[in-house]
């Protein structure tokens, strides 16, 4: 079996468009969606303004914008190259700050729909590390842009338009703590990068216009989070934990994965009322109810090295930008602010990589396309990128007691084929890796259906 190696960029990008002079954008929001479409609007503006709530920390720790930022994160595969192709030795970087290169499903006890996935090196890896170390390092290298200009301490208090409404011209914003001073930034774009608690749907209602339609999957997902000493005795045959319920009654979920500074970030979880206590004896009794014993047994003995950090997802919320028919001008929105995904699965860094990706090739057309129909092709791109996830999170989600939505037709069908898929991941390392890349973002969903792949699965299911 190959080796696993570091991912790099799949695609090159172009080369850089001549910025027109005099000309700015404004992103709204630090995260990393809003650091990745910085970083590309660097490449289209003359400059560049960052408008963040917080203090960006000088080194590696959590912030208080990021309420999720101190639990368990994982970059898919897919993002990781894209994150390589904006900042070139990123993923070597990470790694000698302490992020450890993971094979999936090599390095990784991984229980999932009623049993262990085949062990094996697939050559398919990923890097884990705490979230503020990843953070840490992709907003050093957009704040050292020569015309970059971040604005910490500073919160969008609403949107600049000129007179009939049609184009946003800037944003009106404000210190935190507020002064009772405003300040008006004038711009010739602005990404809304905020997160899930956006207030674009807000601000385009007071503009005249409509909101976006929205799409939400009830789950009610809580999780409780702590560090640990890594100890290689108590894990000795892998370097990480993924145990996922099995449908539709059990509802827990737990992981544990190293991380820097020689630490276990472990997760537990659950749908529900299976949230995990944020105390001594409810944890490791949440961790002992799991449907394999793997990470209690590491648990009982793992010294803790930090308090429990508590967190509540309450469903996985889509904005439809793509469908309303009208839509002021130079005003985009990108990341949680339009799609937050359930994060069991880990996708939002990516999908967000792919839309910096939508971003770039929609300023690549900006000469030759009118502004209307620009923004219309940013917002068409990003919600294929976003559908491919979608389909994944929502539609897994539906396995489970509880959950409400509004599930899509053909769901169960395709639940019931991809669960024969879990099976045949704990016998077929061929199955495992085709499955994996869907899971990494690498390939598409609709790759598991491929006739090759169905006849294994659907064999496999009849015997």
């Amino acid at each position: 079996m190959p080796e696993p190696t570091a991912p790099v960029s799949a695609a090159r990008r172009p080369a850089r468009v001549p910025a027109a002079p005099d000309t700015h954008a404004i992103v709204i929001g630090a995260s990393m969606a809003g650091l990745l479409a910085a970083r590309v609007l660097c490449d289209h503006f003359a400059r560049v303004t960052l408008v963040e709530r917080d203090a960006l920390p000088d080194g590696v720790q959590a912030r208080k914008g990021v309420p999720q930022g101190r639990h368990l994160h994982v970059l898919h595969t897919k993002g990781e190259e894209i994150l390589n192709g904006w900042f070139p030795g990123l993923s070597a970087d990470l790694v000698a700050s302490g992020a450890t290169r993971l094979d999936i499903p090599g390095d990784l006890l991984w229980f999932h729909l009623g049993g262990y996935n085949v062990r094996f090196q697939s050559g398919l890896t990923t890097l884990a590390m705490s979230r503020p170390l990843l953070e840490t390092h992709v907003y050093r290298r957009v704040l050292r842009l020569p015309n970059l200009v971040c604005r910490p301490r500073h919160e969008a208090i609403t949107l600049a338009t000129n007179p009939d409404r049609s184009r946003v011209t800037g944003v009106i914003v404000r210190r935190v703590p507020a002064d009772g001073c405003t300040e008006l930034l004038e711009a010739d774009l602005v990404v809304d990068a905020s997160g899930r608690g956006s207030r674009s749907p807000a601000w385009l209602e007071l503009l005249g216009y409509r909101r976006p339609t929205e799409s939400t999957v009830t789950i009610g997902f809580g999780y409780t989070t702590r560090l640990y000493r890594q100890d290689a005795a108590s894990l000795p045959q892998a370097k990480a934990i993924f145990i996922q319920p099995t449908p539709p009654q059990q509802k827990r979920v737990g992981a544990l994965f190293p991380i820097e500074e020689g630490r276990w970030i472990v997760t537990l979880g659950g749908y529900r009322d299976h949230h995990a206590p944020a105390d001594e004896q409810g944890f490791l009794a949440h961790a002992r109810a799991l449907c394999a014993p793997d990470l209690h047994r590491v648990l009982e003995r793992a010294e803790p090295v930090s308090d429990f950090i508590v967190h509540g997802f309450p469903s996985n919320l889509r904005r439809h930008y793509e469908r309303m028919r009208d839509f002021p001008e130079r005003y985009l929105v990108v990341g949680d602010a339009m799609c937050s995904f359930n994060p069991i699965y880990a996708q939002g860094m990516t999908v967000s990589a792919w839309e910096a990706e939508a971003l770039d090739g929609m300023l690549r057309q900006r000469a030759t396309t009118p502004a209307k129909a620009a923004t219309r092709a940013y917002f068409t791109a990003a919600a294929r990128m976003i559908d491919k996830s979608w389909r994944i999170a929502a539609g897994e989600d539906f396995r489970y007691a509880g959950v409400a939505g509004s599930k899509a037709l053909g769901t169960d069908i395709i639940n019931w084929y991809v669960g024969r898929v879990h099976k045949a991941t704990h016998r077929d390392p061929a199955i495992s890796a085709a499955f994996i890349k869907v899971l990494m973002s690498l390939e598409a969903p609709t790759s598991l259906f491929k006739p090759g792949t169905a006849l294994t699965v659907l064999k496999g299911a009849r015997a």
